[in-house]
């Protein structure tokens, strides 16, 4: 047997950093200057046989004024070897780490000292600090005869905050040193032999535990033959304050070894209960020939505590107040005393209380001889029907429907239903069905829908279950004003798209160009798709001596006014909605290029090309578009959540259906629109062909991503918000 080791102390102090001498300095007066002189002294207090030196550790200081004030920071002290660090007249408290501030560690230790200066003005204050191990050592040994016995084996130890460094052999962390922030240590041991059985001793608490404390705690197998043929195996373990041994009877036949199972289930598979299934019977038998010694069930989860189960219940000898409160709660225990050689616990009441979900019961028993035996049971809780719905993502003219079903393979005749609300009828839904098999959930798109209208929808099979019932909301479809372009009324020379001057929307270049004898924005009343269209023609403009393009352009918002050569405006009409696309007729008529500036003068020959845009964006105020200082919307400006932008060169024979939709970035609700058309896409630039000309009608906004191509609606990516 070993001789309980002698507590002893060593040492090793290494002088890390030499400053200079106080001495006289030429410096401005109320300022001092600090230097520092650091010994890491790593020494232990070894409570067991250890070695202990470390190599030389990088100190970092924290100076701190003792009036207030903020702290200075050196990430090395040494760089103030050679240049004393300046500080205001004053008395401070300086601080020096090493390592990492954690509550545990491998090979990496904490050491933490500070000393208290004195900063006189003109003068070199040197500050002599010792720092010392801020942790409590721990590391462990096996015997080497262990290996012969034993197939794994592992130690964990824990501070008092369950902070833990686990010592094991298949984790190749036996030779390391550990550190812990610890009052306490709490180890427990493992073991599994070669025969396959498992042991658990402890966990076994040491109090009293200080930094600078070497715990080094030494595992050592003392065998004997016994009687019987097996394996009578002693495991000392040293910790200093007293010789412990714990007897384990290593059985090599495996007879009389603890055991349990479940009732008509495999605990390997786990259990399936339904939510609410108060007939449901899930018994885990329990059985040791040998007599039970220990019998607990713990689990670590936040539900469960909610639901009122303790983190560890031990069933041996349990009170009869915790029996009273186990049965409340829907377990069914029995009374068990020690050494009972087995029993059984009913889960079933207690699982089908929970909510729906996934759990983990931890199970371990202990026969009289230390035999033990554990298993993780998963449980899941699932639906009370095979398929119920889950959620759903309304937009307005259209909804997302999502479910989920909880069988072993999709169940027959798995469908949506929906209908209005406060409506008698449910309608099947008819279109397509996405299956996630893996997943067990699936979804599908229910176009046709109502803006601002509530709806219903719930999940059905063949079965016939009656199951939940989701309400939603389509969103509301919002309108802007004259977007058939139809509504026109004149200002002296000058044209504007609207019903009178305080009702429109939309602007043009007109109130800036009209001045000058040029209107290139005008009404068309013969050439149209019905009503009346927007004629965008580019042309040129005159201003004493300088001509400078015009292009034919229609905007939502307001021309603020003529700046420099070109002018000021303010994009955009307030709007909460969210469109999927932007529908109308165009017909074009293209130039050559024939004015040109910078950055695009390599443009002139090319064939123009006509540009139709629309923006959601979540601005606070108007966009103020300054053409003169090249301030306009970038394609990459975060605050655009949604947009589209066509572009083409081509001239057209007639008017020309489009569909353009819009691609979302984000969820964000929108706080303005903008629809921009123009008849020269570079005209905001002075580019373009004088007589390109774009008319627009009808536009309008789509609501519903059934009126989209299946493209289009990946390219929206509403799927995804």
């Amino acid at each position: 047997m070993p001789s309980k080791p002698m507590k002893t102390k060593y040492c090793l102090v290494a002088l890390l950093a030499l400053a200079a001498c106080s001495r006289e300095m030429d410096r401005p007066q109320g300022t001092g200057y600090l230097s520092v002189r650091l010994a890491a002294d790593p020494a232990v207090t070894t409570v067991v046989k250890g070695e202990a030196g470390e190599p030389d550790p990088a100190f970092s200081l924290e100076i701190t004024p003792d009036a207030g004030g903020e702290k200075v920071l050196v990430p090395d002290y040494r760089s103030l070897a050679d240049a004393p660090l300046a500080l205001p007249a004053g008395d401070y408290t300086v601080r020096a780490v090493s390592g990492p501030d954690t509550p545990v560690s491998w090979d990496a230790p904490r050491y933490e000292g500070e000393s208290l200066a004195r900063i006189q003005p003109d003068r070199t204050c040197d500050v002599t600090l010792t720092a010392t191990l801020a942790r409590t050592m721990v590391t462990v040994e096996f015997d080497a005869e262990t290996d012969t016995y034993f197939t794994d084996y592992q130690v964990s130890v824990a501070n008092e905050s369950d902070d833990a460094l686990v010592y094991g052999k298949a984790g190749g962390t036996l030779s390391k040193t550990g550190y812990l922030a610890a009052s306490s240590l709490k180890w427990e041991l493992y073991m599994v032999n070669a025969q396959g059985t498992a042991y658990r001793v402890g966990p076994v608490t040491i109090e009293h535990v200080e930094a600078r404390q070497h715990y080094h705690l030494s595992f050592t197998l003392d065998a004997t033959q016994s009687q019987d043929g097996a394996s009578l195996v002693r495991v000392f373990v040293d910790d200093s304050m007293n010789e412990k041994y714990y007897d384990l009877n290593l059985e090599f036949s495996g007879d009389g070894l603890p055991s349990m199972e479940g009732d008509g289930f495999d605990l390997a598979d786990g259990i399936v209960v339904k939510k609410g299934d108060g007939e449901s019977v899930n018994r885990v038998l329990f059985s040791a020939p040998k007599g039970i010694k220990s019998l607990s069930l713990s689990h670590s989860d936040a539900k469960l505590l909610e639901a009122g189960l303790p983190q560890f219940v031990q069933l041996v000898d349990a009170s009869s107040a915790t029996v009273s409160a186990l049965t409340a709660l829907g377990l069914g225990v029995p009374a068990l005393h020690y050494g009972a050689t087995d029993t059984a616990v009913d889960l079933g009441p207690f699982l089908a209380g929970l909510s729906m979900g996934e759990y983990t019961f931890a199970l371990d028993l202990i026969d009289t001889r230390n035999h033990y035996c554990a298993a993780a049971l998963a449980v899941t809780v699932t639906s009370p029907v095979d398929a119920e719905a889950t959620s759903v993502k309304p937009w307005a003219g259209f909804a997302i429907l999502n479910g989920r079903w909880f069988t072993d393979g999709r169940p027959s005749g798995l469908r949506f239903q929906w209908k209005k609300e406060g409506e008698a009828d449910w309608t099947d839904y008819a279109g397509t069905v996405r299956y996630n098999e893996a997943a067990a959930t699936f979804s599908a798109e229910l176009y046709g829908l109502q803006a601002a209208t509530a709806y219903v929808f719930r999940v059905k099979t063949d079965k016939e279950e009656e199951t939940r019932e989701v309400s939603f909301t389509t969103a509301q479809a919002g309108t802007i004003p004259n977007l058939s372009l139809d509504d026109w009324y004149k200002d002296g020379s000058a044209w504007y798209p609207g019903a009178s001057a305080s009702s429109r929307v939309w602007d043009s270049a007109n109130g800036g160009t009209a001045s000058f004898g040029t209107v290139p924005t005008t009404p068309e009343e013969s050439d149209v798709v019905r009503g009346k269209a927007a004629r965008l023609e580019s042309t040129s403009v005159t201003v004493v001596i300088i001509t400078k393009f015009a292009a034919g352009n229609i905007y939502i918002g307001d021309f603020v006014k003529v700046s420099g050569v070109g002018a000021e405006l303010d994009w955009g009409l307030p709007f909460t909605s969210r469109p999927v696309a932007l529908h109308g007729y165009y017909k074009y008529s293209p130039k050559a290029i024939d004015f040109a500036e910078s950055p695009y003068t390599s443009k002139k020959g090319e064939m123009d090309a006509c540009s139709i845009k629309m923006y959601l964006c979540d601005w606070s105020a108007k966009f103020r578009v300054n053409t003169s200082n090249k301030v306009f919307l970038q394609d990459d400006d975060p605050s655009i959540i949604a947009m589209c932008d066509y572009t083409s060169n081509a001239a057209t024979d007639g008017y020309v259906e489009f569909t353009l939709p819009l691609q979302y970035r984000d969820a964000r609700t929108p706080r303005y629109v903008v629809i921009v058309g123009a008849a020269s896409r570079l005209g905001d630039y002075f580019t373009g062909g004088k007589g390109s000309t774009l008319w627009l009608d009808e536009l309008s906004l789509v609501y519903d991503a059934g009126e989209l191509s299946e493209t289009d609606r990946e390219y929206v990516g509403y799927r995804n918000l």
